[in-house]
Parts: structure tokens; C-alpha cells; sequence
């Protein structure tokens, strides 16, 4: 199953492009296109919350990163991730702003 998200930008129209490799009850696999970024700031906020996550990527260049969630509930920990990077990224904008007075 592939996901396409858009999101307008001062450049036109962003695409993603994310592909479930594996959903099972204990383990999602997800391929994010070009997005080793996005892939890495997932990663980052599972461990924080606790979570088991781990990504790969073949070629620094050529290669698409797969991030491999486990738990007992790996949709709700990536959800919670993608969450969790909207907050900090508001804050950090609110930070920037009063900053940049």
C-alpha cells in the first residue's frame, strides 16, 4: 500500500511518498521516499517515548530509508511520533519568533 501526502509550499506542491512494507500486530514496516529526515526525526521520537525502532538506507544517495517499528502497538508509536514532530516544531517556530523581535 502506497500513501501520497501534499502539502503546499512556497515551491508549489510538496509530494511524499510512503509505502507499508509490512503491518502486523507487532511490527510496521514503512518505506518514506526521499525522506531520510522525516525517517530519522520518526526514529528519534519512538526511542524518546520508550519505543523499539531501528531504519535502514542501502545507499546514502540512491537508497529509500525503511523504518522498522516493533511493539505491541507500532501504528499508535509511529502516529504518536508524527505527533510529536508537529509539537516541536511549533515550538520551536514560537522560539523563533520571540527570538527574532
Amino acid at each position: 500500500m502506497s500513501i501520497v501526502i501534499k502539502n503546499r509550499s512556497l515551491k508549489g506542491v510538496f509530494k511524499m511518498k510512503i509505502e507499508v512494507i509490512e503491518n502486523e500486530k507487532d511490527k510496521l514496516k514503512i518505506s518514506v521516499h526521499k525522506e531520510l529526515t522525516l525517517v530519522n526525526l520518526l526514529n528519534e521520537n519512538i526511542w524518546k517515548a520508550d519505543g523499539v525502532s531501528a531504519y535502514k538506507i542501502d545507499h546514502p544517495y540512491l537508497g529509500e530509508p525503511i523504518l522498522l517499528v516493533r511493539g505491541s502497538n507500532p501504528k499508535k508509536q509511529l502516529l504518536d511520533a508524527s505527533s510529536q514532530i508537529v509539537v516541536d516544531a511549533k515550538d520551536l517556530r514560537k522560539q523563533a519568533q520571540v527570538a527574532l523581535k
